[in-house]
């Protein structure tokens, strides 16, 4: 009986409490010079090659291996996937899909300028300036 009341426990534990098994997403960190970025899970993305923004840093590298493919429709497996990302210190996963056996990560710097439609066009005539 006692052994019932313990099993039971540690089965609905292991139950409720497993991850998804992402170790076939080997993350390997770059040496980066100075500080590490900081970012949070949620601002981790995929794209299918390294965006040409001045200021990207490559952080690190995933090594795909058993021919793992990431199944988007798995939402726990994808989250799980770009909080390895973050750790590194990446918001961008260059990833194009199956068959891949590396995917770059990067950190891209967020815009600091937020444009709407039309606005570009307005300064490049003049029309507004920076400290309008």
């Amino acid at each position: 009986m006692k052994l019932i009341r313990i099993a039971l426990p540690l089965t609905l534990l292991v139950g409720c409490s497993t991850l998804p098994d992402v170790s076939d997403w080997q993350a390997e960190p770059l040496p980066v010079s100075g500080v590490r970025p900081v970012v949070p899970t949620y601002e981790v993305e995929f794209l299918p090659v390294v965006p040409t923004i001045p200021g990207t840093l490559i952080v690190g590298r995933f090594r795909i291996l058993n021919n793992a493919v990431l199944p988007y429709d798995n939402e726990d497996y994808v989250q799980a996937v770009k909080q390895l990302a973050a750790q590194m210190g990446g918001n961008t996963i260059v990833y194009a899909g199956s068959g891949q056996k590396e995917a770059v990560v990067a950190y891209v710097p967020l815009e600091t300028v937020n444009y709407h439609g039309g606005d570009e066009a307005l300064f490049e005539s003049g029309v507004l300036s920076e400290d309008f």
